[in-house]
């Protein structure tokens, strides 16, 4: 059962458009996660890119065992724009896959074929958007980790849909990270600030 109580304070030492609390939980009603349970909220990575913040939360359901990542980039009106990714891969750092990140193109190892995202029409490989990462564990209230980050975006139509690929490359370590998901809009999840 669901309690909201006002006690559970607002976690604000990272970016936390959401204004999760400790307590929260999230819900889906469509899409891969839904019916699998009530979502805790493991870790905010607070993104800076320098006039552009968003979070990402990774949320884990005990019904499902199944983690993912909850991206959200603050909106007009207190509204925000949202997306569900699943970690598909992680690449060491390589000279050859740092060529590939950032080509108009971009086909995975199963086949599907992405556009970028930012200037599409561009034709030369263009280099990731630079910016500062910011992991806080949720159960210690504590930053973990500060690094540098370069970011590609990718899409492509799926069934009428829009599937986005997301690379992530940590500046301090070289290893790339590969995101799968699709934006949700708010009607198809529900958010519970406080719980007990």
């Amino acid at each position: 059962m669901l309690d909201f109580d006002k006690s559970d304070n607002v976690i604000t030492k990272v970016f936390n458009p959401m204004k999760i609390t400790p307590g929260s939980v999230i819900e889906f009603k469509a899409g891969s996660m839904a019916g699998a349970g009530l979502f805790r909220f493991k870790k905010i990575v607070e993104f800076d890119f320098g006039e552009r913040k968003l979070a990402r939360y990774l949320i884990y359901s005990e019904v499902e065992e199944t983690e993912c990542i909850f991206e959200v980039f603050p909106g007009n009106n207190e509204q925000v724009e949202a997306y569900v990714y699943e970690l598909a891969d992680t690449v060491p750092f390589s000279e050859d896959f740092l060529e590939v990140a950032g080509q108009r193109f971009l086909t995975t190892p199963d086949g599907n074929e992405y556009d970028r995202c930012v200037m599409p029409e561009e034709q030369e490989r263009i280099d990731g958007i630079e910016g500062r990462a910011r992991i806080y564990n949720i159960e210690t209230e504590k930053v973990e980790k500060e690094y540098g980050v370069k970011v590609w975006d990718y899409q492509r139509d799926l069934d009428g849909r829009t599937e986005f690929l997301n690379i992530e490359m940590s500046m301090d370590t070289g290893l790339f990270k590969i995101f799968i998901g699709e934006m949700i809009e708010n009607i198809f999840y529900k958010f519970y600030q406080v719980t007990k």
